[in-house]
């Protein structure tokens, strides 16, 4: 066979590969099981906890829902992704005669969509500061500005997040005496660098191929999402995490996708090692996400393997420095252990909870030494926090082995408790009809967005009905019931159509566009070994869902050939 004859031949079975040719209708089905079984249990289990706080599995009607539910779903899952092949072959076998067609208009310049984007944006977002201006000062703010003013830093918030907010607040107060004018400005630079981010998503978009429609729609989601309006203007350190997060997963898309092209521009390779350094910083999980999809594109740019390591190096080499020198010279304590103790300290307190008659005196002891009385009778079932307050850190160090071995042995002891515990605490990360209220304070309040200005802020409003939208929004559960609102406000919702997708991509074998899904869904693998369940840490679902919509519906767009 020629050379020709050869390129020829591994062009067509590109193309096939390409349009799902080659996929075998059994593996489409297995694809499918699995998928419409994880979503099963979504809504059978989920249904419960979020009613009753518990979840029975020696109730035989449980496991009759979860296999109806399966079934249905399978079914739903298997025909969307048959009508989305269909799409797709469709194009593929039709669209080679229109890629030289002019569509005619005015093309506008990559620079000057990017400003359009952003500036709509911003115009978009602008309400939501002025119904609480200087901005929503709430979650950990407060802590990282007290960092700044008593001089004492820790590891336990990103040390970046806590230098911004903590300078710009007390840096303003120096200028001006008022709290109020920092609070401001950082709520203005994260509204402008978010803005940007999601510019530059559109406008990805649009260098790929998405249409005109597709980019509009996107573009409204993001300008007129509640979600995003409200945490654009939240001083949390999760917002900026998010943003470094979509970043990332554009930058691995390039990667994949294009890497010659992407191994010979340098601002590509900056841009990734940017984001992946972001995703470092902003949270400590963001370390562990980072360094997971490290690893796992080495094997897809085998090619540029050497290329690779040295941009990998760079990266590692610069988060080195950050987390070491920097922190030297600030004196950077380290954090709590607690934190990273949140499942095992809940599953503890549960079991002490409900089963507190068969607890053994000698384990009570030991398990006082490191969890206080007060704090374990303070337990509630979706939250670590109340007890893990209490954590006694010298106790815990004098006790680890006896501790964990406590944990093992009841766990094996209790094990349907400490299932329970699990998944209360991370249900309305998962469940699409979630109701978020994690906290379930006297009042009845839910805990979807923390609208408030802290101390030393004080809060000013200049649109009243705007803000009595985003407070009953935000604390009323009532409004999470209301019809279709799940499709705006459940985290549950925006996992489920990532899972969808990514199981459609590992299905149809489109790798190169799984690696990109694969940075949600290790957040949301990080955040359940979290405390409780909170919107602010899966943000990226929400940023990152037009894009994966758009790699969904359209994924020739994104499989760029070398």
């Amino acid at each position: 066979m020629t050379a020709a004859g050869r390129f020829r031949k591994g062009e067509l079975r590109h193309d096939r590969e390409q349009s799902g040719m080659e996929v075998k209708k059994t593996r489409k089905i297995v694809f499918a099981a699995v998928t419409g079984i994880i979503t099963g249990f979504q809504y059978a289990a989920g249904s419960r906890l979020d009613r009753q706080d518990t979840l029975d599995l020696r109730d035989a009607s449980f496991y009759l829902s979860w296999l109806v539910i399966s079934v249905a779903a399978a079914s739903i899952v298997y025909v969307i992704w048959w009508f989305a092949n269909k799409l797709w072959t469709d194009r593929m076998t039709s669209g080679r005669k229109e890629e030289n067609r002019s569509h005619g208009g005015v093309e506008f310049t990559p620079l000057f969509l990017h400003l359009f984007y952003t500036g709509v944006l911003l115009l978009c977002w602008l309400p939501a500061l002025l119904s609480i201006v200087p901005g929503v000062f709430s979650y950990d703010a407060y802590a990282e500005w007290e960092q700044v003013k008593t001089g004492l830093i820790t590891s336990h918030h990103p040390v970046l997040h806590v230098l911004l907010v903590g300078g710009l607040l007390e840096g303003f107060h120096r200028l001006t005496g008022s709290y109020n004018v920092g609070i401001c400005v950082y709520s203005l630079l994260q509204m402008f660098l978010v803005a940007n981010v999601l510019a530059f998503t559109v406008t990805f978009m649009k260098k790929r191929g998405i249409g005109r429609g597709g980019r509009l729609l996107s573009l409204f989601f993001y300008g007129l999402s509640p979600v995003l309006a409200l945490f654009s203007i939240c001083t949390t350190k999760d917002v900026l995490f998010a943003a470094c997060q979509l970043l990332l997963m554009l930058f691995v898309l390039r990667l994949t996708g294009e890497q010659e092209r992407f191994f010979t521009e340098r601002k590509a390779q900056a841009g990734f090692v940017l984001a992946a350094l972001g995703t470092m910083i902003l949270r400590n999980n963001g370390l562990y996400i980072a360094l997971v999809m490290l690893a796992v594109l080495f094997f897809f740019c085998r090619r540029y393997w050497r290329r690779y390591v040295l941009l990998t190096a760079v990266t590692l080499l610069l988060y080195g420095v950050y987390a070491g020198p920097l922190y030297a010279a600030l004196s950077v304590t380290p954090g709590g252990i607690e934190e990273m103790l949140s499942v095992p300290i809940q599953q503890l307190a549960r079991v002490y909870h409900y089963e507190y008659d068969s607890l053994d005196a000698g384990d009570l002891e030991l398990l006082y030494r490191v969890l206080p009385r007060e704090n374990l009778e303070a337990y509630k079932p979706t939250v670590a926090d109340p007890v893990k307050s209490g954590f006694d850190r010298e106790g815990f160090a004098a006790n680890r082995r006896e501790f964990f071995e406590l944990w093992m042995r009841w766990g094996l002891e209790h094990p349907l408790t400490y299932i329970n515990s699990f998944l209360v605490t991370t249900v309305d990360f998962w469940y699409p009809g979630a109701v978020m209220d994690g906290y379930k304070d006297p009042y009845g309040r839910s805990s979807y967005f923390d609208y408030r200005v802290a101390e030393p802020g004080q809060e000013v409003v200049l649109l009243k009905g705007l803000h009595e939208f985003y407070e009953k929004l935000s604390w009323d559960k009532a409004a999470q019931q209301k019809p279709l609102a799940f499709l705006a406000l459940s985290p549950g919702w925006y996992f489920l159509l990532f899972l969808v997708a990514f199981m459609y991509f590992w299905c149809y074998k489109k790798r190169k566009l799984m690696l990109p899904g694969l940075v949600p869904l290790l957040t949301m693998a990080t955040v359940l070994l979290g405390p409780m369940a909170l919107v602010r840490y899966v943000l990226i679902f929400f940023y990152g869902f037009p894009l994966i919509a758009a790699m969904f519906l359209k994924p020739e767009a994104f499989l760029a050939k070398e």
